[in-house]
């Protein structure tokens, strides 16, 4: 079986395939950029939206990462990388949904907007309050499944790590610092965010996005 992640280091939500593919120790993956760029003709015949990340599979592509991390859990389901007990694998499929649709819809609506001539900074100002929001949810969700240390939910790595580490990378890196917003991470958010940053498995995926993120800046 030949598989390839059509992907960038700097997206979150490719990152978080990545951060699977380490924990799962799945050999043989090729690691590319999208052929022709996202959004050309060339890729765009393999996944129509033009969107990365995609996992082409035997010639046949997987699109969202969701559904590229469902189709690798289901493919290679040891070590799983949901929590086993019902409830709490519901707080982790949550959060990772929650962090899609709350932390990087609202973000990335402001990417438009970094520039200070051409901010709209009411429209800049109702996003980051959404963000805030959304992470507070996540916050009240990780309280629900009794999450108190480095992970989402439980005592390891699991998908719900997966999406919201390379999610908070921009909420630091981004949304915080290009718009000077300070208070977008509560006390627990922060406490999460620098434990997860010590796993063994997230730590390389969140080194290779600050490394982009760094070559993106000219620097």
């Amino acid at each position: 079986m030949a598989m390839t992640l059509y992907q960038s280091d700097l997206s979150p939500f490719a990152a978080r395939v990545r951060i699977q593919i380490r924990a799962k120790g799945i050999e043989g993956v090729a690691i590319e950029k999208a052929p022709g760029g996202t959004g050309s003709a060339e890729f765009r015949a393999l996944n129509p939206t033009g969107k990365i990340p995609a996992l082409l599979v035997d010639g046949v592509a997987i699109a969202e990462s969701l559904t590229i991390c469902d189709y690798l859990e289901d493919r290679f389901p040891e070590p799983p990388l949901w929590p086993t007990d019902l409830l709490a694998r519901a707080h982790a499929r949550t959060i990772a949904r929650a962090t899609d649709l709350y932390v990087c819809g609202p973000m990335f609506q402001t990417t438009g907007h970094a520039s200070r001539k051409t901010r709209d900074e009411a429209f800049v100002a109702a996003r980051m309050q959404d963000l805030k929001t959304g992470l507070a949810h996540i916050d009240a969700w990780r309280a629900a499944a009794g999450a108190s240390g480095r992970y989402a939910v439980g005592d390891r790595l699991s998908l719900a790590d997966a999406a919201l580490a390379p999610a908070l990378f921009f909420v630091v890196n981004f949304a915080a610092r290009v718009f000077g917003q300070d208070d977008l991470l509560s006390t627990a958010m922060t406490a999460y965010w620098q434990g997860i940053q010590e796993d063994a498995v997230v730590a390389p995926t969140l080194s290779a996005m600050d490394a982009a993120l760094t070559a993106a800046r000219g620097g």
